[in-house]
């Protein structure tokens, strides 16, 4: 089975966290500075594009997000460059390149990789809140209780918005909806709890729910009651936040590598810029982390071997360079998600020094 080498996995340890961090620390500073007053009008009258305008969704906010990005691609040209010692040809000695930040395509794929990102959690969630409104303008609610249910309420003690549904995408909103107002009803209850024929325990359906959630809604369902509104209250703070950390978790384990195995690949394209090594002498095979989780396109793809600038084909209008390569399927935007979230392989890089001329690309 093929792992992911220790150096790696130590930068994993530190960044995947760090982008988690980064990223809720963007949408707590938004639920902060959200005009809520403002937003509870523009509800009011019906005008759901300056509603969702009150916001405040702006890409100044993840900032710190974009800096820990860089960081990962950085760190990611840094170490392999490091680790690929090179042959001198005038004395034959072995020398390390440094890795160059801010060359042009380094500092175009941090920015417009980053862009991307920040682009696409705010114009999901700026979708997710036109959602909520319209949906509570047609169930008739009170725009105020709209307004709350998308950024939450102010907890006296920490001074910060809780138990709103901004940074969640789609589907764990579905779930804090759900359980939400699954709580509020006896009905509602029975509904969130599953019942095994074989006599074992009820439990939970929804395993994204936080364990303290789930044993009110299990304390609930033995009564046969809807939950209280104390325990609704604090379960609407504690199961946001857990989803939310989750969504960060995501990002943080997608993007982190992500960046580490661009910034990788940079390094190799500095390499062959600098004159130390020719393109066709570098080979780069796909390795894949051959577990029950490995996607079985790339399980395929495990160990096949590529020229630096060629191209792997993990699914129909998918081109990577090397295993999460985001530059170069603009026209199946889906299929290249399918084929990076969460993806755990690397590309493994070689300089064939046996290839003494030039060969056909």
């Amino acid at each position: 089975m093929a792992y992911l080498p220790a150096d790696i996995l130590d930068a994993l340890d530190t960044l995947e966290p760090a982008i988690r961090d980064a990223f809720i620390e963007a949408i707590n500073q938004i639920t902060s500075a959200i005009r809520l007053k403002e937003l509870e009008e523009m509800i009011r009258a019906g005008d759901i594009e300056e509603a969702v305008e009150a916001l405040r969704l702006e890409e100044g906010f993840f900032g710190p997000l974009y800096e820990v990005q860089r960081s990962a691609y950085m760190r990611g040209g840094q170490q392999i460059l490091a680790s690929t010692r090179v042959r001198d040809p005038y004395d034959g000695s072995r020398f390390v390149l440094s890795f160059n930040g801010r060359h042009d395509r380094a500092e175009r794929w941090i920015r417009e990789q980053s862009s991307e990102l920040i682009t696409e959690v705010i114009e999901e969630q700026k979708e997710q809140a036109r959602i909520v409104i319209r949906e509570a303008a047609e169930a008739g609610q009170h725009p105020r209780d709209t307004a709350r249910a998308i950024v939450g309420k102010v907890d006296p003690a920490t001074g910060k918005r809780e138990g709103g549904f901004i940074g969640l995408d789609s589907r764990r909103r579905g779930v804090f909806g759900k359980v939400m107002a699954g709580m509020a009803t006896p009905e509602g209850i029975r509904d969130l709890v599953t019942v095994p024929r074989d006599g074992t325990a009820p439990f939970v359906t929804l395993e994204s729910v936080n364990q303290a959630t789930k044993q009110r809604i299990l304390r609930a369902y033995r009564a046969g009651e809807a939950a209280s509104a104390a325990d609704i209250a604090i379960s609407r703070k504690q199961l946001r936040n857990k989803l939310l950390k989750d969504r960060g978790d995501t990002i943080g384990r997608t993007e982190a590598l992500n960046g580490l195995r661009a910034g990788r690949h940079e390094g190799f394209l500095q390499l062959v810029d600098s004159g130390a090594v020719r393109r066709d002498q570098v080979r780069i095979r796909w390795q894949a982390t051959l577990d029950s989780r490995v996607r079985d396109s790339h399980r395929h793809l495990h160990d096949q071997t590529i020229r630096l600038g060629k191209f792997f084909n993990p699914a129909p209008g998918v081109f990577m360079q090397y295993p999460g390569d985001l530059e170069h399927s603009p026209g199946n935007p889906k299929a290249l998600a399918a084929n990076v979230i969460q993806c755990r392989c690397l590309a493994v890089y070689r300089v064939r020094s046996d290839l003494m001329r030039y060969e056909d690309d």
